[in-house]
């Protein structure tokens, strides 16, 4: 039998080159800005140099701090160092709660100026480093330093809190009185935090809470863990909201929502109808634990707030949350169930959205169809048409 021919191929041996593309890191940024800072120029106050610093800071596109200050008691010379805002690194406190996708502006910039006090009684100023790590912004608005509110803003913000303003008119309204302002949204936020934590004094959180619920006649009801002081659900109604729902307590709504607090806990709502189809709400609770046995004290407690025992919600709608189910055919056996008609339409969406696929139609015209033919279930007007409509979603 004849031996099968072998071709011989040239460096066989040799291994495959592949070739790899490799990202190149980016390049660091370096803006140097040490001319805007040279001066002879003598200032008899200090105070004067670090303004005149500030805004030529500002003309280039950044903002400038105090990092180290000395007023020179004893033998030492009075001196200051200044730097950019986003010199150093952040550094998170102990007590603070840690949250996700944040950021800080810190990227260790190492720009610095040294201010002196001169023999002559007057402030000189030197470049000891004029470059910069980062990009200059084109707008200072929202810096630390150039977005800080001013004494008389304060005051104003602090009496727009008090009338219920909303954040966002408040800076909308600086901004009309004063349209040098680089003040934005966050600095309005903190001086509210501010405010309230002012308000709150040693009181905690929870405490504030039972004040401001006592203070307004709200009706409120607490569960504690055992027989310890720490509470696991609070439930609290408006006395508008109580005379309403014993006027109108034939239709209930009820849903949580979620991420509302810096805790993390559920905030569940009870929201009634009126006769003219107007919603208005009943009741809240911020709530432990979705289980059964929170839901269960949350409807018992919205339960005690009709005056007449004989008068019960007729009809229920929630979302498909089998613990809130279970509850609300406990507290309230003789009353329908049903779930709503939007998170039973977001749950289709979901559903379709992954099999929505063909290759004959498009993906947008075949959800359409898909969708089309869901409505035409959903808002059936008979039992015959909703009929026709279930067979013929299902072809």
């Amino acid at each position: 039998m004849a031996e099968p021919s072998i071709e011989l191929k040239p460096d066989i041996d040799k291994p495959d080159i592949v070739e790899i593309d490799i990202v190149q890191p980016a390049e660091p940024v370096i803006v140097n800005t040490a001319k805007h800072f040279f001066t002879n120029e003598k200032y008899k106050v200090r105070d004067d140099l670090i303004n005149w610093v500030r805004s030529e800071a500002a003309k280039v596109g950044f903002t400038v701090v105090i990092e180290k200050s000395d007023n020179g008691s004893g033998r030492r010379k009075q001196f200051f160092i200044l730097g950019c805002e986003r010199g150093g690194t952040y550094k998170v406190g102990k007590k603070r709660l840690t949250k996700e996708d944040t950021g800080s502006r810190k990227c260790q910039c190492p720009f610095r100026l040294r201010g002196y006090f001169l023999a002559s009684q007057e402030w000189s100023l030197s470049v000891v480093c004029g470059e910069h790590n980062h990009k200059m912004d084109k707008k200072l608005e929202g810096h630390m330093i150039a977005g800080r509110l001013k004494p008389e803003e304060k005051k104003f913000v602090h009496e727009m809190t008090r009338n219920l303003v909303p954040p966002r008119n408040i800076l909308n309204t600086l901004k009309d009185r004063s349209t040098e302002s680089k003040s934005a949204i966050k600095q309005i936020y903190n001086e509210r935090q501010r405010l309230k934590k002012f308000i709150r004094g040693t009181r905690s959180e929870m405490q504030q809470l039972l004040k401001c619920l006592e203070d307004h006649k709200y009706v409120y009801k607490i569960r504690t863990v055992g027989e310890s002081t720490t509470v696991q659900d609070i439930f609290w109604a408006h006395p508008d909201s109580v005379r309403l729902f014993n006027t109108f307590p034939t239709v209930l709504l009820m849903d949580s929502t979620y991420k509302t607090n810096r805790y993390k806990m559920p905030l569940f709502e009870i929201v009634g109808v009126t006769s003219t189809e107007m919603s208005y709400n009943i009741g809240f609770a911020f709530i432990a634990n979705e289980k059964e046995e929170n839901f269960t004290w949350v409807l018992e407690m919205c339960l005690t707030l009709l005056k007449c025992k004989d008068i019960v919600p007729k009809v229920v709608v929630t979302d498909r949350d089998t613990a809130l189910m279970s509850a609300v055919v406990k507290v309230f056996p003789n009353s329908t169930v049903l779930v709503c008609q939007y998170h039973i339409s977001k749950n289709v969406r979901a559903k379709c959205k992954k099999l929505c696929s063909s290759k004959e139609v498009k993906p947008e015209q075949l959800w359409n169809i898909v969708m089309g033919a869901w409505e035409e279930v959903m808002y059936s007007p008979s039992e015959e048409s909703y009929v026709d409509a279930v067979v013929q979603f299902r072809k």
